[in-house]
């Protein structure tokens, strides 16, 4: 469940990236933004499998050992990426 969780985190981050890259004038082409889109996603996954201290919350979380306010956390992040994912749809961007 975590490595979904992150996965799906990473691929907004390299999709917020590589569109504001794109919207800058950067990343002209389809092979530059998916050079792109790849590393960023390479490099955010390497740094939060790396960053334990978020895995194990996470799976305290997920677990129960953190009680009703891990499970309110792991919601707040499912509605976060909800948002996240509905204003890419929408707007074209992540972030607004």
């Amino acid at each position: 469940m975590i490595e979904l969780i992150l996965y799906i985190l990473t691929f907004l981050i390299s999709i917020t990236v590589v569109g504001g890259a794109s919207s800058a004038g950067f990343l002209n082409n389809g092979f530059t933004r998916a050079f792109g889109g790849l590393s960023t996603q390479v490099v955010s996954i390497n740094f939060l499998y790396g960053y334990t201290n978020f895995e194990t919350f996470i799976r305290g979380c997920l677990d129960g050992q953190v009680g009703i306010i891990g499970y309110v956390f792991i919601l707040s992040l499912g509605f976060l990426i909800i948002v996240w994912v509905n204003n890419l749809i929408n707007y074209r961007q992540a972030i607004m």
